[in-house]
């Protein structure tokens, strides 16, 4: 009669592993794989804020040097003696912000797969 008992949980197992002998390896690529697919999503989320933080820090300083000069326009504004900042009245005389003076913001990988999918 004991032909008739059911099998335990490990002879069950043993027995599933024996059919399928790749399957642990397989289960443990798989925890690796997820492991790392949450590694590389909390990266991309770093990445996004950082590269979020230049375009406005960027934005801020070409605002603020756009009459005086700064390290993309040059710095003939400084030579002529204009002053940076200052008074409240000198707000709205500051530049805009050109999109092609964004150097920074621009040499980022995340701005470059947004530029080519406009195109």
């Amino acid at each position: 009669m004991t032909e008739n008992k059911p099998p335990t949980e490990a002879q069950a197992s043993a027995a599933s592993n024996a059919d399928q002998p790749g399957r642990p390896y397989y289960e443990q690529l798989r925890t690796t794989l997820r492991g790392t697919l949450d590694k590389k999503r909390k990266l991309d989320e770093q990445l996004a804020a950082l590269e979020d933080q230049i375009f406005k820090l960027e934005g801020a300083y070409l605002e603020e040097t756009s009459n005086s000069g700064n390290i993309v326009r040059g710095f003939d504004g400084w030579v002529k003696g204009v002053s940076v900042g200052g008074r409240a009245g000198d707000d709205r005389r500051r530049g805009r912000v050109r999109d092609e003076d964004r150097v920074f913001s621009h040499s980022s990988v995340g701005w470059m797969k947004v530029s080519m999918l406009r195109f």
